[in-house]
């Protein structure tokens, strides 16, 4: 499974979680299957509407599986349902630290 990362750098071993979903400035992936991870600027990050739908777009054509974020409005959350995509809210700390935590 491919788990996305809202997060304020591109760096996996550096980032911190970034509390905002369509806006957080990267989303750092992780392949749970190969324990690669890449990192890609967030498309909705500058978008004047529809800056949620744009990213979870994004995420879906990454094959993104799971979402680990600060916190999801309503429109990002009906996006990731429709879009088969799981969230958790209320992640915070490194990015690193998350993944590990959550892959065991």
């Amino acid at each position: 499974m491919i788990i996305a990362v809202s997060a304020t750098e591109s760096d996996y071993n550096i980032a911190g979680v970034d509390p905002r979903f369509g806006r957080c400035s990267y989303f750092v992936l992780y392949d749970t299957e190969t324990g690669e991870w890449s990192s890609f600027p967030n498309p909705g990050r500058d978008a004047v509407g529809g800056a949620a739908m744009k990213a979870v777009e994004f995420l879906k054509e990454k094959g993104v599986g799971l979402v680990l974020t600060g916190h999801l409005g309503p429109n990002a959350t009906s996006s990731l349902q429709s879009a088969g995509i799981k969230a958790e809210t209320g992640i915070a700390g490194k990015v690193k630290e998350v993944v590990e935590r959550f892959v065991g």
